[in-house]
């Protein structure tokens, strides 16, 4: 009986502090909210396009993070509202940085193991219990820990792990998932990326290699050179009644990249040389859009899990290392290894429909392609 009670206390305890924490995100969400709000930047055709991304990534991160606090039940669900907080903050200290005439101020992420640890300071190679060795950010505490050998902090938002270092070289260059999981509709694993990298393109792309504009028409844009690979990006304003399609070379006919139907307002697309020095594509939308072709040196890393829909290019750092692999909602999903001329190399996981999966990356570092229609995530497991 007393046991019972015990429990029956320590359970109401337990719940009693669960609803404090996460009555604290909820706050944070507010106050990030109202910030916005009061905030004196008014977007216009006379501000940089930088600053324009900017402050669009900092909407976006604050209209993900109250996406994903829906439904969270603890503060390890609401990691990932935490996080996109903190690219949402980060965004607008860029904005008011370049109003000020100042440097972009620098990003570091949030602590591995928990993001109340803050804002990380270093990075340490680690592996969880009989999982593979990467490279993770983590805050001043749990770095002095784990070079003591010790376990980080235990706050119960993440496995324990130990600190190791790398694996030598030998390994098998590339494993392949089954891509058939549970079958049941995936939980995206906690991932860092809270914010869309391709939201626009980079400072650094040069002059004839993007375009901005609204409603249908033709456009070239020219390739680094004639037989350079390009990674191509499209945005639209809106989906309902866009498409847009890719001319091909001479002979090859015309590619879809965005359907009419579809909800995809994203395009990312490896396009190896052709031989053609110009790129040709044909927007239909009564919306505003964006075309570029984005430089290799700025494709996102996986760092500690990236989380997004449609297609996608990502670089991972190297060293075969198991990745969860989610996807949401319906249609085929694959994850190939990009070749240095961009052409698709081996299959590291195939799937369809909803599922949870592991695939294995390859030993070399590189370029990884997502192919999707659907919302999906890919974490180190």
């Amino acid at each position: 009986m007393v046991d019972g009670m015990v429990g029956a206390f320590g359970g109401l305890f337990r719940g009693r502090r669960r609803g404090a924490e996460l009555a604290r995100v909820d706050a944070e969400i507010t106050a990030f909210g109202e910030a916005l709000a009061r905030h004196s930047f008014v977007p216009g055709p006379e501000q940089g396009e930088q600053v324009l991304a900017d402050y669009q990534l900092a909407l976006d991160a604050y209209e993900r993070a109250k996406r994903d606090f829906v439904g969270d039940r603890n503060l390890r669900d609401a990691a990932d509202v935490l996080r996109a907080l903190d690219a949402g903050r980060h965004a607008l200290a860029c904005v008011d940085a370049v109003r000020e005439g100042r440097p972009r101020p620098e990003r570091r992420p949030l602590c591995f193991f928990d993001p109340r640890h803050g804002t990380s300071t270093e990075e340490v190679d680690w592996a969880p219990p009989e999982g593979a060795v990467r490279t993770i950010a983590v805050c001043a505490a749990d770095a002095v820990r784990l070079s003591e050998g010790l376990a980080p902090i235990d706050t119960g938002s993440r496995e324990r792990g130990v600190r190791r270092r790398r694996p030598g070289a030998g390994a098998p260059e590339v494993g392949v998932g089954s891509g058939r999981g549970s079958g049941k509709s995936a939980v995206a694993p906690v991932v860092s990326e809270a914010v869309d990298a391709y939201a626009a393109w980079p400072p650094r792309t040069g002059a004839r290699q993007r375009w901005e504009s609204r409603g249908a028409t033709g456009i070239q844009l020219l390739r680094a050179a004639r037989r350079a690979p390009a990674l191509l990006v499209v945005r639209l304003d809106r989906a309902e009644g866009s498409w847009v399609e890719l001319d091909g070379p001479p002979g090859a006919g015309r590619r879809p990249l965005l359907t009419h139907g579809s909800v995809l307002t994203r395009a990312v697309v490896p396009l190896p040389a052709d031989g053609q020095d110009r790129i040709r594509l044909r927007v239909h939308t009564k919306g505003g859009w964006r075309a570029w072709l984005h430089p290799l040196r700025d494709v996102p890393a996986l760092g500690a899990g990236v989380r997004s829909s449609g297609g996608y290019v990502l670089r991972h750092p190297g060293g075969r290392m198991p990745l969860r692999v989610t996807q949401d909602g319906g249609g085929h999903f694959s994850l190939r290894a990009l070749r240095a001329d961009l052409t698709p190399g081996a299959t590291l996981l195939e799937g369809e429909g909803s599922f949870d999966a592991t695939a294995t990356a390859p030993r070399k570092p590189g370029l990884l392609y997502v192919e999707s229609r659907a919302s999906w995530s890919i974490a180190p497991a």
